[in-house]
């Protein structure tokens, strides 16, 4: 079972996108009542295509930033929200910060000041490894600090925890909050796996890697994520959960490159790279995060960073 039977009505934002997609297709195999919320700025009705015809769900288009919108879509008798809108692309919040603060931030703000004049009292929330900054070789756990975000990507994520920190203090509501590696898989709408797909499907002459390649992180197949949602959702017993989600084991770009190569049977490719250790300003070349606390409550990956991009490159160039 993805969620406790007693959640029985999710208001799902952001459910149309690569995480939410999937998550929306695990709640509606178990019957959930579900209602998708999102601007379809990132997220595609075709990624539910399946369900689009299914009692079970609901597909509204909407903003978090359109107060109106979201007083409208929200029903009062909402058991559980999972809080997936963001801008997903880490990169874009250099071109335009208000992005990052307004999409996120002010959008979790809005959801937020909803729930509690509804008296809506559990919340799921995507944050992401973002918070912990650029920190080297260190394995950040849950309580690691001080925080200290290298991008708007990870400021913002950051503030809304903390939103939603004061938010359950002061109105009672139980969250669970998760800060995970890469998440990959079929669907996904942006990162390096598809950049370099998209990119080679345009030229397969040659290939700029941005940075020296050796950017080393952990990469996650999106089912080990789900799976690890069910569990903390399950074990999670304190007011405010905040859970790492991430394997054991890295690969670098340079890696990632070579594989995509492989799988898509390319050629005496050129591989070039930039200058610098990092792809853009606000990227994080060395990500390592702990993961004991997930695993103490029963959570093992099935596949590896190494796998996942196997796996991932193949769903991808179908």
């Amino acid at each position: 079972m993805f969620i406790p039977k007693k959640y029985k009505k999710i208001f799902i934002t952001g459910g149309a996108g690569f995480i939410g997609s999937h998550i929306t297709d695990a709640l509606v195999e178990e019957k959930k009542e579900v209602i998708v919320f999102d601007n379809l700025s990132s997220g595609k009705k075709s990624f539910l295509k399946k369900l689009l015809n299914n009692d079970n769900l609901k597909l509204i288009q909407g903003d978090l930033l359109n107060i109106k919108d979201l007083e409208k879509a929200l029903p009062k008798d909402t058991d559980l929200i999972i809080h997936l809108a963001a801008n997903p692309d880490i990169s874009k919040g250099i071109k335009d910060p208000s992005l990052d603060f307004n999409q996120t931030i002010v959008a979790t703000f809005n959801l937020l000041n909803e729930m509690r004049e509804k008296n809506i009292k559990n919340l799921i929330y995507f944050s992401g490894s973002g918070v912990y900054g650029d920190v080297g070789n260190t394995f950040t756990a849950e309580n690691y600090g001080p925080l200290f975000p290298v991008s708007m990507y990870g400021a913002s994520k950051l503030g809304a925890e903390a939103l939603i920190s004061a938010f359950s203090n002061l109105f009672d509501m139980k969250v669970w909050i998760f800060r995970p590696a890469n998440i990959i898989g079929d669907r996904a709408t942006h990162g390096v796996i598809l950049d370099f797909i998209n990119r080679l499907k345009k030229d397969s002459s040659e290939l700029t890697i941005l940075g020296n390649g050796e950017q080393s992180k952990s990469y996650l197949y999106i089912y080990d994520v789900l799976n690890a949602v069910s569990l903390a959702i399950k074990k999670g017993k304190g007011k405010i959960n905040t859970f790492n989600i991430a394997s054991e084991s890295f690969i670098t770009v340079n890696e990632i490159a070579k594989y995509v190569i492989q799988i898509m049977k390319l050629k005496n490719v050129k591989i070039m790279h930039t200058k610098g250790n990092i792809g853009w300003p606000g990227d994080v070349p060395i990500v390592r995060i702990d993961n004991s606390k997930i695993k103490d409550i029963g959570w093992k990956e099935k596949f590896d960073s190494t796998t996942a991009t196997k796996k991932t490159i193949n769903d991808l160039i179908r």
